[in-house]
């Protein structure tokens, strides 16, 4: 076992975190106990159980078994992900002194950031299976995928399964487990473009935001949603709108005053003035109304 602790900027809010990463009480992967976060991973070919005690100013990160080196790093890139801290909210924040639209947006909810997926690969797969269903059902449908693929790890988790164990899945079982057969087409089928090296996750973050949803043309099952929320949650870009996303419909209605909820050429126009921080709007949004 080996430990550190990790200081948390000035403001920092772990509610969302706690939230993002407790959507699924029964998650086999990620668990969430008052100021804990705990999450099974793979680094360096093994289980690794990251086990997170979240203060006002700081981190306390355990890990078992022990890392060093390349995968001491990789563990802290990981965390640093999952709570938040690849991204930075204050440019957006500076706006509010002279933006009264900012401003109110913000409200109290200064200090809020986005906590992102594990790995890229793993909000995929959630954006996938969370595709016209609710959340509840949502998670279903996850921890299926990660009971029938993932890894077993220590404390009776079990580590979220890569592409190529995707890949490996029967669309006919998960079929025989709640999912459409679409929805099984889709997930295989992306899993298999990732673990063939047709797409390339990795590379996403570092593309602007419109090359890097392009770079999903052609993967059945992954529109214009399902590629910006993945940008947007999965590799923190900060200036992405998930039009068509029901949450985000419902803020902009509640924030705008509309009769009713807008569409998605509506949304894009509306999330305009937030630019290039739409991310972080969507994010205030999604807090406040959705």
């Amino acid at each position: 076992m080996s430990a550190f602790t990790i200081p948390l900027p000035a403001g920092y809010r772990p509610d969302w975190v706690f939230k993002y990463h407790g959507r699924d009480p029964e998650g086999p992967t990620e668990r969430v106990s008052g100021n804990r976060l705990i999450k099974a991973v793979e680094i360096g070919g093994r289980p690794v159980i990251l086990d997170m005690r979240i203060g006002g100013q700081a981190v306390d990160l355990t890990m078992r078994p022990a890392l060093g080196g390349a995968d001491l790093a990789q563990a802290e890139r990981i965390v640093a992900r999952m709570l938040g801290l690849t991204g930075d909210p204050t440019g957006f924040e500076a706006r509010a002194a002279a933006e009264p639209a900012v401003a109110r947006l913000i409200g109290d909810r200064m200090g809020l950031r986005f906590p992102l997926s594990a790995t890229i690969f793993e909000g995929l797969v959630w954006a996938i299976v969370g595709q016209q269903v609710n959340l509840k059902f949502a998670a279903t449908l996850r921890r299926t995928v990660i009971e029938l693929a993932g890894t077993s790890a220590p404390d009776r988790m079990i580590v979220h399964p890569g592409p190529a164990a995707v890949a490996a899945l029967d669309p006919e079982e998960l079929g025989r487990r709640k999912f459409s057969r679409a929805k099984a087409a889709y997930l295989v089928g992306a899993a298999t473009a990732i673990a063939e090296g047709r797409l390339d996750l990795e590379a996403l973050p570092s593309l602007p935001a419109d090359e890097a949803a392009a770079r999903f043309a052609g993967i059945k099952g992954i529109g214009p949603w399902t590629a910006n929320y993945v940008l947007l949650r999965a590799c923190g870009h900060p200036d992405v709108v998930p039009a068509g996303d029901a949450g985000l419909a419902a803020g902009l209605q509640a924030y705008f005053g509309l009769d009713q909820r807008p569409t998605p050429e509506e949304q894009r126009t509306l999330m305009a003035p937030f630019a290039p921080h739409r991310s972080y709007a969507t994010g205030h949004f999604w807090a406040a109304w959705g």
